[in-house]
């Protein structure tokens, strides 16, 4: 097998995408980056086979930022959760929850829980969702709950929706339910987990484990999205295969001392993603875009 190598004209293809990158930045579509945040992160990549491949992770890169999220959330409640409603005959009818859940002269007949595991720091995604939910969304605390005050609202409410930025394996959210008891309810009503991007693998666990309970989601992942995945087809330079470019990934890390083993070295449940949050990268992004325990590499993302 061949090395890694950089491919005619891919220092043309390299220089491309960092200043696309910078374009984004000063567009603000990539709000939340600092130009020189990112400028460190490439200083990583010391060689010119090192920024070409630097550059098929930032072209292949999907980044969310704040107010992208924040649309992530509106589509969640004006499409995909009054769909699921449709489609799967709920006694709710969530075609109007978006402006139900901005007044208080009437009970819109749902709660909205933040998945906010029991102790998490107030700086976790749960908790900002949340807060994204009251001050961007305008959505009213009497229809906000927090997870351990769902079976006291269960003589009325019958209906819940979990909200979440992301849905990896499946486990983590498993481990929430059964924390919290929570796991023990979804049979005495409709409860629905609104991860805002989810992958279609987290999406089969749940279905499995947790039949009653369903699963809604805005922007859905697979393979296709998996950075060492031949259907991804990251690297079309016809010198480069996903093989090459994994070894060369491993050799990096040796490298650079970024001391992950197992396939978790491709992000946890080894999905090899490149997404990220403004506010959050999730750990089955490649640690490459945010690994801070090495002082020989600087991350693109803080988690």
């Amino acid at each position: 097998m061949s090395a890694f190598q950089l491919p005619k004209d891919g220092a043309i293809y390299t220089d491309s995408i960092f200043n696309r990158c910078h374009d984004l930045i000063s567009y603000d579509v990539w709000a939340g980056i600092e130009p020189h945040r990112l400028d460190l992160w490439i200083r990583n990549f010391d060689t010119a086979e090192g920024r070409y491949f630097a550059a098929r992770l930032l072209d292949s890169l999907i980044y969310r930022s704040d107010k992208q999220t924040v649309s992530l959330m509106k589509q969640m409640f004006h499409r995909a959760l009054p769909d699921l409603s449709r489609s799967q005959g709920l006694s709710i009818n969530l075609q109007s929850a978006y402006t139900d859940l901005q007044q208080t002269s009437f009970d819109p007949g749902l709660r909205l829980v933040p998945v906010i595991p029991p102790g998490e720091s107030p700086t976790k995604s749960g908790p900002l969702i949340g807060r994204m939910l009251r001050r961007q969304l305008n959505f009213k605390d009497s229809w906000i709950v927090p997870p351990d005050q769902v079976s006291s609202h269960l003589s009325k409410i019958k209906t819940f929706v979990f909200v979440d930025d992301f849905l990896g394996t499946g486990l983590q959210f498993s481990q929430f339910l059964s924390q919290t008891g929570l796991d023990n309810l979804l049979s005495k009503g409709s409860f629905i987990y609104a991860p805002l991007a989810a992958h279609i693998e987290g999406i089969k666990h749940l279905n499995r484990t947790h039949s009653k309970l369903f699963v809604e989601t805005v922007e859905a992942l697979g393979d296709e999205h998996a950075f060492f995945h031949d259907v991804a087809r990251n690297f079309p330079d016809e010198v480069n295969s996903t093989e090459t470019a994994r070894d060369f990934y491993y050799n990096l890390m040796h490298q650079k001392d970024i001391e992950i083993s197992g396939p978790n070295r491709r992000g946890f449940g080894h999905f090899e993603l490149a997404y990220a949050f403004e506010h959050a990268v999730p750990d089955n992004s490649l640690p490459i875009l945010w690994w801070g325990h090495s002082s020989k590499w600087q991350p693109l993302f803080k988690r």
